[in-house]
């Protein structure tokens, strides 16, 4: 007995050509509805612009479209107005000022107050290389440790 084709059997086939035969499907009825678009777009066109000549012509709606592009007219000018007169007022207010300067460093009196340490102890903590800082549950620096393992060791690949 022959093997039946799989055109006549198709539940024959494996999921892998099922799926191939889904998207090959789904890419020609797309490819079939853009060879049509150009008609449909055809007729879009004339059905809506004899919706338009009807609706904004014959029942004279431009009038109510003119009003309203005069209302959309004054609230974009009252907005850009207003963000034109905040940037001249920020230009007044700032002019002359470079804003992005960087601070200076605080000195070591001044960290060391702000971190209730003496002073002294930052000029130590710079000598290392690598310290180990030790902060309690408000984040306060309880101590410093320094590390100390010699120089780092160069290995061979």
């Amino acid at each position: 007995m022959k093997t039946p084709l799989i055109i006549e059997r198709p539940d024959l086939q494996a999921w892998q050509q099922k799926a191939v035969f889904g998207v090959m499907t789904a890419v020609f009825w797309v490819a079939w509805f853009y060879l049509w678009l150009p008609l449909v777009t055809l007729f879009g066109w004339l059905f809506f612009g004899y919706q338009f000549q009807f609706h904004m012509i014959r029942l004279e709606g431009y009038e109510g479209f003119l009003n309203l592009l005069a209302v959309y007219a004054l609230v974009i000018i009252g907005m850009g107005g207003a963000l034109i007169g905040w940037a001249i007022y920020n230009d007044f207010r700032f002019r002359g000022m470079d804003r992005r300067k960087p601070s200076a460093p605080p000195s070591d009196p001044q960290l060391g107050e702000f971190l209730s340490r003496p002073a002294l102890s930052f000029e130590q903590w710079r000598s290392y290389a690598i310290v180990t800082v030790h902060h309690d549950s408000q984040g306060r620096i309880i101590r410093v440790d320094p590390v100390d393992d010699g120089p780092p060791e160069v290995r061979e690949p």
